[in-house]
């Protein structure tokens, strides 16, 4: 008769969970699993390098606009970037407009929009509930602002911005 091993599954289970298989057919197991999620590894790594421009070019949709339907997506795909933003709406309502003295800083009117509410010492977070927006997306749209403003922190964005926008006042 075999001996009895528990599974590594049965810890979930409980400890009544027994399956009657020694160890090395345990290890042959493992081994197969390890291989199909090697090769689905494989596989995603190829498919997402092969369609790398195409997956830039959503995000750089996404950073913009937050949202985008299914035309838009079709549209970034197959032509490289989104040539028609408004082809399947409007974009996020409350958005600061391209004419505003922080667009002047080469900042798209969403990171207009976060620089303005960093100027006001919110945090990320703080920042993604007032725009209904995941945290990961304000710290996307920080890290660009702090590249184009070419500062290191956001407390040197921020004397940015208030400057620019003091002077624009005048």
């Amino acid at each position: 008769m075999s001996p009895r091993y528990r599974s590594r599954a049965s810890d979930a289970q409980g400890p009544a969970a027994v399956r009657d298989y020694s160890e090395a057919t345990a290890e042959q197991i493992d081994q197969e699993v390890r291989k199909l999620l090697d090769d689905a590894y494989r596989l995603a790594r190829r498919t997402l390098l092969a369609d790398r421009d195409k997956l830039e070019g959503i995000a750089k949709g996404l950073l913009e606009y937050e949202n985008l339907d299914c035309s838009q997506i079709k549209e970034t795909v197959e032509h490289g970037s989104l040539i028609n933003p408004s082809s399947g709406g409007d974009p996020l309502p409350g958005r600061i407009p391209a004419e505003s003295p922080l667009g002047s800083l080469g900042l798209t009117p969403r990171e207009a929009e976060v620089l303005t509410w960093i100027a006001q010492g919110k945090s990320n977070y703080e920042i993604g509930v007032i725009l209904s927006a995941c945290t990961g997306t304000i710290c996307k749209h920080v890290e660009h602002i702090l590249a184009k403003l070419r500062v290191e922190n956001r407390t040197a964005a921020a004397v940015i911005a208030l400057a620019t926008l003091a002077s624009a006042e005048k």
